[in-house]
C-alpha cells in the first residue's frame, strides 16, 4: 500500500549503513598512523583471498617484514585487509578513482580499472624488475639450496626469479609490469572422499559377482544400441586392475562408474543426503564446464581469426556458427559435450544451480558428497575440514587427482584425447602499487621481501599454496596441483562469453537443457532468436567490437602522448620503450579496421552495423 514501509527495505538500509561505516572507517584511518594511534606510517595491502591459510601465511610475512631493523627505524607498519570478492570491485573502483585506495592491492576484479586505465591508477614496475632482488642475497637464501641456484637467485633480475618469469604481473597491452604475483593457485583437480571410493569399489565388485548384474552396472558397459553408442567403458583388465588398487578413478569411464556406484551405495544404505559429486553454480565445482571446453577445442583451424590477434575471440567463435556456418551445434563433438553434461549433472545435488562455492564445500566436508572439484586455492579449507570433523569417526582421508580422460575403448575417446596444457600457467595474486600512494618505495620494498626465495617459501607453506619463486619448496598437500604441461592449447576453445547478454542467455538455456526442461533443438533455437534481435544480438556485438577497438586506439594515443612526454622531459628509457610498443598496438588495431575485415569475411556485400 502507498505510504506503507516495506520490510524488504530493512536489508537494503542495513547494507548501505554497513558499507558507509566500512568506507568511512577506511577513509578516516590516518595515513600517517597505524591503528590504535601507534604513530607509524601505514602501508595497507588489500586483496580478496579469504581462503583458509592465505591470510595467515601473508600475515606471517608481514610480521617478519615489520620486524626488520630498517623498517622499524623508519616507523613503517604494513597491514592487510581482506575484502570479499562480492564487493572488491566496487571498493577498488571507488577508492582508486577518489585517490584513497590502499598502497598495494590485488590487481583484477575491477571492471572499470582495466586496459589502458591500469596505467592511470597503478604504477609501472618495468624499471625495477630488471634489477636483482636485494632480499635474495646469498646470506638470506635457504641453506639447502643448490649453490648454483643460490648464486642465480642472488644475481638474476627480479622478474627471472619467478616460476613464470613474472608473466602474472605483465600487461601485454601496456607492455610493462604492473603487478607482482606472490603465489600460485594450482590447476583444477578432483578431491575424493576415500571412504566412499572404497565403498563404491565394493559395490562394483559385488555387482560384477552377481548373475545377472544389477541394471545400473549393466548400463555402464559401452555398447551400441539402435546405431547409437551407450554406456561408458568396457569390462576389461584395466577395470579390474583399478578395482584391485586403492586409487580413485583413473579414467573418465571409471569416474562415471564410480558415480553410479555411489548412487547404488546410497540407495542400499538409505543415505538420502549422499550425492556422488558436490556440484554448484561456482565454475570450479562444475566438471561439465571443464570437459565442455575440451570438446569445443576441435574447431580453431576452421574459424577466421581477427588479423591482429593470435587467440580465438568469443565474437569469432559465435560468428563462426551464427553467420559463417563454420561449425554448428549438430557437430558430434559439440552435441556430445552436452550429452556428457546431462550425464554429469545427474550426479550433482538437486538444485545445484542455486548453490554457491561455500555450500558445495560444506556438503563435501560433512561427508554428504563423494567428490568435489576445485582449485588449489580451496585445498587448505577442504583438507582441514575433512580431517577435523567433531567426531573422529566422521573424519576421512582425501586424495586429490587431475580430472580423468577416456582411455582406449571408452566413450568419447575421440573427442577428449587429452587435457589442456598448463605450460603457460602464471603465478597468481598479482599485487599492484597504487600510483597515488605516498609510500611507493616501501610498498615496492615489501613486495621484494615477500617474493624473496626464503620468505615466499615459508609464506606459501603456511598458506598451503604453491610458491611463486624458483627454488621454493611446496607443501606436500599441494603436490597434486603442480601444473601438467602436456596437452592441448587452451586458447583455441570456442567461447560463448559474448558481451551484451548472450553469455547469460547461453548459460541459462544450457542449464535448462541439461536438466531436461527443454530439448536440444529448443536450446539452439533460443540462442539464435536472441542473436536475431538487432538491439542486443549479433549486430550489436559487431558494433560493440568495432567501438572497443576504436576506443582502445584513442586510449593508446593518449597513453602514448604521456609516455612520449616523460621520455623527452625526464629521459626515461622505459617510457620510450612503452611509446614504441603502444605505437605498434595503435597501428595494428587501426581504429576497428580488423573487425571490419572480419565482418566482410562472414557478411560479404553487407554494410557494417551502425547504431
Amino acid at each position: 500500500m502507498k505510504g506503507k514501509f516495506k520490510l524488504s527495505y530493512i536489508s537494503v538500509i542495513v547494507l548501505v549503513v554497513a558499507y558507509i561505516f566500512s568506507a568511512g572507517r577506511f577513509l578516516l584511518l590516518p595515513k600517517g598512523e597505524g591503528e590504535g594511534g601507534s604513530g607509524k606510517r601505514q602501508v595497507l595491502v588489500a586483496h580478496w583471498q579469504l581462503e583458509p591459510g592465505f591470510r595467515e601465511g601473508l600475515q606471517w610475512a608481514i610480521d617478519q617484514y615489520n620486524e626488520l631493523p630498517h623498517v622499524r627505524e623508519a616507523g613503517i607498519q604494513v597491514e592487510q585487509t581482506g575484502i570479499t570478492e562480492k564487493v572488491y570491485s566496487q571498493f577498488m573502483n571507488v577508492h582508486l578513482i577518489s585517490g584513497t585506495a590502499p598502497d598495494i592491492a590485488a590487481k583484477g576484479k575491477t571492471e572499470l580499472i582495466k586496459g589502458n586505465a591500469v596505467a592511470k591508477f597503478f604504477a609501472a614496475l618495468g624499471s625495477y624488475v630488471t634489477e636483482p632482488n636485494p632480499y635474495n642475497n646469498i646470506q638470506n637464501l635457504s641453506s639447502d639450496l643448490d649453490p648454483q641456484l643460490a648464486e642465480y637467485l642472488a644475481k638474476a633480475p627480479w622478474k627471472d626469479t619467478f616460476v613464470d618469469g613474472m608473466a602474472g604481473g605483465y600487461d601485454e597491452q601496456l607492455d610493462d609490469y604492473y603487478a607482482v604475483p606472490i603465489a600460485s593457485f594450482g590447476s583444477m583437480r578432483i578431491f575424493y572422499n576415500m571412504t566412499f571410493v572404497k565403498a563404491a569399489k565394493e559395490m562394483i565388485l559385488e555387482g560384477l559377482a552377481s548373475d545377472p548384474q544389477p541394471e545400473w552396472l549393466q548400463n555402464c558397459w559401452i555398447r551400441e544400441e539402435n546405431g547409437e553408442v551407450r554406456g561408458f567403458l568396457p569390462e576389461n583388465d584395466r577395470l579390474y586392475s583399478w578395482l584391485d588398487s586403492e586409487e580413485p578413478p583413473e579414467t573418465l569411464g571409471q569416474l562415471i562408474l564410480f558415480c553410479e556406484a555411489v548412487n547404488a551405495y546410497s540407495r542400499k544404505m538409505g543415505i538420502d543426503t549422499l550425492v556422488p559429486v558436490s556440484g554448484s553454480k561456482y565454475n570450479a565445482t562444475d566438471l561439465t564446464n571443464y570437459y565442455q571446453n575440451v570438446f569445443f577445442s576441435h574447431f580453431a583451424d576452421r574459424v577466421k581469426m581477427v588479423p591482429s590477434s593470435v587467440n580465438l575471440s568469443t565474437l569469432e567463435s559465435v560468428a563462426g556458427w551464427y553467420e559463417g556456418n563454420v561449425w554448428n551445434f549438430d557437430e558430434p563433438a559439440i552435441y556430445q559435450a552436452f550429452e556428457l553434461g546431462k550425464i554429469f549433472t545427474k550426479y550433482y545435488p538437486t538444485g545445484y544451480v542455486g548453490l554457491d562455492r561455500e555450500q558445495a564445500q560444506r556438503r563435501f566436508v560433512l561427508g554428504n558428497a563423494a567428490a568435489i572439484s576445485s582449485g588449489g586455492w580451496d585445498a587448505a579449507g577442504i583438507l582441514f575440514g575433512a580431517a577435523n570433523r567433531d567426531k573422529p569417526e566422521d573424519r576421512f582421508n582425501v586424495v586429490i587427482r587431475p580430472a580423468p580422460f577416456p582411455s582406449e575403448g571408452e566413450r568419447w575417446e575421440d573427442y577428449l584425447p587429452n587435457r589442456f596444457s598448463a605450460a603457460d600457467a602464471n603465478a597468481g595474486v598479482p599485487l599492484a602499487i597504487n600510483k597515488a600512494s605516498k609510500n611507493f618505495d616501501w610498498a615496492l620494498d615489501f613486495l621484494k621481501f615477500i617474493t624473496s626465495q626464503p620468505i615466499n617459501e615459508e609464506m606459501t607453506l603456511r598458506a598451503r599454496w604453491l610458491p611463486a619463486i624458483i627454488g621454493s619448496k611446496a607443501t606436500e598437500t599441494m603436490a597434486p596441483f603442480t601444473p601438467i604441461i602436456e596437452g592441448r592449447p587452451k586458447d583455441w576453445v570456442l567461447g560463448m562469453k559474448l558481451s551484451g547478454g548472450f553469455e547469460s542467455v547461453y548459460t541459462g538455456q544450457r542449464k535448462l537443457y541439461l536438466d531436461g526442461s527443454i530439448t536440444y533443438d529448443e536450446f539452439v533455437q533460443r540462442l539464435r532468436d536472441f542473436l536475431d534481435i538487432p538491439e542486443v544480438g549479433m549486430k550489436r556485438s559487431w558494433f560493440r567490437l568495432h567501438q572497443q577497438e576504436a576506443d582502445t586506439m584513442r586510449a593508446n594515443d593518449r597513453s602514448m602522448s604521456v609516455e612520449d612526454f616523460e621520455s623527452f622531459f625526464f629521459d626515461d628509457q622505459r617510457a620510450r620503450e612503452r611509446t614504441e610498443s603502444i605505437l605498434y598496438q595503435s597501428l595494428t588495431n587501426d581504429e576497428g579496421v580488423s573487425s571490419e575485415i572480419l565482418w566482410k569475411h562472414y557478411n560479404p556485400g553487407k554494410e557494417f552495423p551502425k547504431f
